[in-house]
Formats: C-alpha cells, sequence, structure tokens
C-alpha cells in the first residue's frame, strides 16, 4: 500500500502551526491569570482545610476531620489542574508555532476539572434528594415509630 492520494481526493493540507493573534493573546493571558490566582487561593484553602482536619483530631472529632481531609484533597485536585490549565495558556503566550498544542494541554486540564464538578454535582444532589425525602418521611408521619435524632 503507497502512501499516495487516490485520484479525486485533494491532496493533504501542508501542516503549518497555528498562531493566535496579538489580541487573541491578550484574552488568554487574562484567562491565564485568573486560571493561576484561582488555582493558588484553592491550593492554600486546601492547606487550610489540612489544618483544620488536623485541629478535629486533637479535639476528638475524627469524622469531621475525615470529611475535611477529603475536601483538602479535591481543593489539592483542582488546584493542580487549575495550575496546570494556566501554565498551558501561559506558554501559549511565550513561544510561537505551538499554540494549538498549549491550549489543548489547557482544555484537557479543564475537562479534568469540569468532570469533577459534574460528578460532584451529581453526588450532592442525590444526597439532598435522600436528606429531602428523610425528612418529608418522617415528618409526615408515616415513619414516626422509625425516625431517630432530631427526626423523632
Amino acid at each position: 500500500m503507497t502512501d499516495a492520494p487516490r485520484p479525486g481526493e485533494p491532496p493533504p493540507a501542508p501542516s503549518v502551526p497555528y498562531e493566535f493573534s496579538d489580541a487573541h493573546k491578550e484574552t488568554f493571558r487574562g484567562l491565564a491569570a485568573s486560571m493561576s490566582f484561582v488555582g493558588v487561593c484553592t491550593f492554600l484553602f486546601g492547606l487550610l482545610s489540612i489544618v483544620f482536619s488536623l485541629g478535629e483530631v486533637y479535639e476528638g472529632f475524627v469524622p469531621n476531620a475525615v470529611g475535611t481531609a477529603v475536601l483538602a484533597a479535591l481543593d489539592g485536585v483542582v488546584a493542580v489542574w487549575l495550575l496546570s490549565a494556566g501554565r498551558s495558556l501561559s506558554g501559549m503566550l511565550r513561544t510561537r508555532g505551538r499554540d494549538v498544542e498549549y491550549l489543548m494541554e489547557a482544555v484537557t486540564q479543564l475537562r479534568r476539572l469540569f468532570g469533577l464538578a459534574r460528578v460532584v454535582i451529581i453526588v450532592v444532589a442525590l444526597l439532598v434528594v435522600v436528606a429531602a425525602t428523610a425528612v418529608v418521611w418522617c415528618t409526615m408521619g408515616h415513619g414516626a415509630n422509625r425516625c431517630f435524632g432530631f427526626f423523632g
């Protein structure tokens, strides 16, 4: 089999790297700065959550500490993805001829971030539905003998 084009097919376009205009790059510069700022703040919130988690363990609130540690881990993951995407966009501003490559690296990190956000939203929505169902069940009298704590 040869690499020659078949009759009737257009020849492949030459691979010329795409370069964004200076106005477009200025827009990406602002986005990169915002993403990096949010990434650093999220990282700092994660560190603060670790301190709170250690304090909760020290005070004997281990279940709360576990929840706070999970929050710190999520903050860390989100911070890494945001900082990585911001670095990719910044790299696009510093170089010539690799704009699409850097843009796609940033998009990959953003896909991960929004994929995680989608999962968190679904889980929180399900927890809210379960909690609302429990409240309705207990307050309508059907589960009066089965409810406990502040529901009973």
